[in-house]
């Protein structure tokens, strides 16, 4: 930091964060008199001619982009002997911080911060800009889970990245392409970062979680990529192929932009089948197996054929028809003529058999023609005769007694409100009187009102039999 907290025309107010390429401050702009966030890099860099053709050449592409999730650049440059860019502010929270805390985000949260991520490198890419080192430490949240992708075009220290001499790799071990260590690179090594951080925002852990840096360089040279799905049982096994197709060692068999890895992992994400529901068994009715018996009582089928449709048991005390073979259906007899002994009646039944089955009880009373329903057309010894006409069940003092109920009803319901206006009209100065008023108006009334609704519900359940 600068012996007096300023920087040409900088305030240096407090310091944000630090990294192996220099730190980022909350400044003041004094010419524009607003708040900023302002990127230094070491001394030494200033002093590198090559590191400062390209920091500038990539600094004024990446002032140029313009992008919902990547954060404005205003200016750039060097102040007094130092390299700066001047950064809109933005206070957002370090996804690094973040995954440090909660170790690692649901599939849809990440998912979703992928996809933003990836539309931000869509637009540098298409401006000629590869980003080199996309990580969560580069990204910044909002609390509503809105991301930036920051640093665009900014190199990184040793161990991480230099770009001081020519043909050495600009990112962080963890997260390049294998191409990089070679000193090439293209877009497709931002898609091979991209696939490194959905890995770890799903899991919480990098990809090749080793302590040395040429461990990791060999790991992301020659392993395969980790599975996902084996750390989680929320992550789809569908991610795990979208992962592996973002790291494939060769750029040619990877995505072809980062916006397409996003949507391979969106879909990923909906082809994940839905929880089963558990839902309690239906319950179990076995089939009746009891049926009746040419004898008479109930005996189980289960193991007898069913006899055809047109044999019928002849034995039973509930059969409709004589013992013998099935009866044809004579003339229908008529009126006033007395059928011969042995002749068959109308419905295939002989004069006997009918007049034996009428006299069987049915329920209520009735007699009916064996079937067990009560017809209201009667069956004599001349034919059908006219029906029955079914008895009402009102009373025929019923109504006379609703009328009366109803005028005492509205009578003592007159004399009530009368009473009670008297009561509230004059206070209960007479105390014997009200009281006496009320037991002769009131209390009747509230006993008719009481008959009135015992009478609706009786004749109401009356209609429903």
């Amino acid at each position: 930091m600068p012996g007096d907290g300023q920087l040409g025309h900088y305030r240096l107010r407090s310091l944000i964060g630090r990294g192996g390429m220099g730190q980022v401050w909350l400044a003041e702009d004094t010419h524009l008199e607003r708040e900023v966030a302002l990127k230094l890099l070491p001394v030494e860099l200033a002093s590198d001619e090559d590191y400062r053709r390209r920091f500038e050449r990539e600094a004024r592409l990446a002032a140029r982009l313009r992008g919902p999730h990547i954060v404005p650049i205003h200016a750039f440059g060097e102040l007094d002997g130092r390299l700066y860019i001047d950064m809109e502010l933005v206070d957002g929270s370090d996804l690094g911080k973040i995954l440090r805390e909660v170790v690692s985000l649901p599939p849809k949260r990440a998912v979703d911060l992928v996809t933003q991520i990836a539309e931000a490198l869509d637009v540098a890419h298409k401006a000629g800009l590869v980003h080199r080192d996309v990580k969560p430490s580069n990204v910044l949240t909002l609390p509503n889970g809105f991301a930036y992708l920051i640093d665009f075009g900014i190199a990184r220290g040793v161990g991480q990245a230099t770009i001081t001499t020519t043909g050495v790799a600009v990112g962080t071990w963890a997260y390049m392409a294998p191409e990089r260590y070679s000193g090439t690179e293209d877009l497709r090594s931002d898609v091979y970062s991209l696939a490194c951080l959905l890995f770890e925002v799903l899991t919480g852990i990098k990809p090749f979680a080793h302590s040395d840096p040429v461990q990791q360089m060999a790991a992301h040279i020659t392993a395969e990529p980790p599975r996902a799905s084996d750390h989680s049982s929320l992550i789809p096994a569908a991610m795990d192929s979208v992962i592996a197709r973002g790291m494939a060692k060769d750029p040619a068999h990877r995505f072809p932009s980062a916006g397409a890895l996003a949507a391979a992992a969106r879909s990923a994400l909906d082809s994940r089948p839905p929880a089963p529901v558990s839902r309690p068994a239906p319950p179990q009715r076995s089939a009746p197996t009891a049926k009746w018996d040419g004898g008479g009582p109930f005996r189980d089928y289960s193991a007898v054929p069913t006899p055809p449709p047109a044999a019928r048991p002849t034995s039973s005390p509930y059969n409709r028809y004589p013992s013998g073979p099935t009866p044809v259906p004579g003339p229908r007899p008529v009126p006033g003529a007395t059928p011969p002994p042995g002749a068959m009646a109308y419905g295939g039944m002989t004069a006997d058999a009918r007049s034996h089955s009428d006299a069987m009880p049915r329920p209520g009373g009735m007699p009916s023609g064996g079937t067990g329903y009560v017809s209201p057309y009667a069956f004599g010894p001349t034919g059908y005769t006219a029906p029955r006409q079914v008895q009402s069940r009102i009373k025929p003092w019923q109504p006379v007694w609703w009328v009366i109920l109803g005028l005492l009803t509205l009578l003592f319901g007159i004399m009530s409100i009368g009473t009670i206006g008297v009561t509230v009209t004059n206070g209960f100065g007479g105390i014997g009187t009200t009281i006496l008023a009320w037991f002769i108006f009131v209390v009747p009334f509230a006993c008719f009102v009481w008959l009135c609704v015992r009478e609706v519900r009786k004749f109401r359940s009356e209609r429903r039999r």
